[in-house]
């Protein structure tokens, strides 16, 4: 069964991460210039001050010196202990880098401001912040998006939906890059037929390791290779007559003798038809 269809890259919903801050604060320093840089995992976005921040800090610091003072107090310094680890967990939580925490855990000294590091390497495909910018945490600063592994949307009709399987194989090329292929895999097949088009939209996962492929653009999608059936009786398409509802082939019945066999077909794949039922092997 050839089916090709076309497709738009778009992102794997499971490499789109969003930075936002964890406290109200200020942008003091953007080492961004614009969408579409690119950045690498632990890279520099924005030096950010946050007077929330900061008082988590001098929390810290203050549990540290009590903590220190209580030496000889077992009791106490078990409560300390447990006190500074809660406070050192929520600078964590607050986004505060291990060589920042261990930069205050040292040298006793509130950071004015801290530096948000990329969680993953990736394009920054949104920028919503400049230099100076108040945000609060329900703001979204940036989007990054991992293009080593990209998703292609498709749109099968709905009498092609048998054809297309999870785990199917296929192959994809682009009008915009000639020359190459790639290949995918049926992901995932979405329940649901559109009212208008009649067609129903499967997802092909693709590995795009040198980010050739980029998000929106338009790629061909060869599915022929999965929707394949194997040990099946078939003709030529020629050889099948379609008569109405009828299906004949004319056999050949030896001797200069034929005979009109009405017969039931299943696929019809580019140069030969599959007989499902009129005919056996090697008539």
């Amino acid at each position: 069964k050839e089916l090709r269809t076309q497709g738009i890259v778009t992102a794997d919903d499971d490499r789109i991460l969003y930075v936002h801050p964890r406290a109200g604060g200020w942008v003091e320093n953007l080492y961004l210039v614009t969408e579409g840089d690119r950045v690498e995992r632990k890279d520099e976005l924005v030096d950010f001050y946050s007077p929330w921040i900061n008082q988590a800090q001098l929390d810290f610091i203050t549990a540290l010196e009590e903590n220190d003072m209580v030496a000889f107090d077992p009791t106490r310094k078990t409560e300390l202990g447990a006190k500074v680890d809660a406070l050192r967990n929520s600078l964590r939580i607050l986004n505060i880098s291990p060589m920042d925490l261990m930069r205050i855990e040292k040298g006793r000294k509130v950071l004015n401001t801290i530096q948000l590091m990329a969680p993953q390497g990736g394009l920054v495909t949104e920028l919503n912040v400049r230099e100076g910018t108040y945000v609060e945490p329900y703001q979204n600063m940036f989007t990054i998006v991992d293009l080593s592994e990209v998703w292609v949307m498709v749109d099968i009709y709905e009498h092609q939906a048998p054809w297309v399987r999870k785990g199917h194989k296929v192959e994809i090329t682009a009008p915009a890059i000639p020359g190459r292929n790639w290949g995918g895999v049926v992901d995932f097949i979405y329940p649901e037929v559109d009212p208008k088009s009649r067609t129903l939209r499967a997802r092909i996962e693709v590995s795009n390791p040198d980010e050739a492929l980029l998000l929106n653009m338009f790629v061909q999608v060869d599915l022929t290779a999965g929707a394949t059936k194997h040990d099946v009786l078939t003709v030529p398409r020629e050889a099948v007559i379609v008569t109405g509802k009828r299906e004949v082939v004319v056999k050949a019945q030896g001797k200069g003798h034929f005979q009109p066999v009405e017969v039931t077909t299943g696929i019809w794949g580019s140069e030969r038809a599959e007989i499902i039922s009129g005919l056996t092997e090697g008539d």
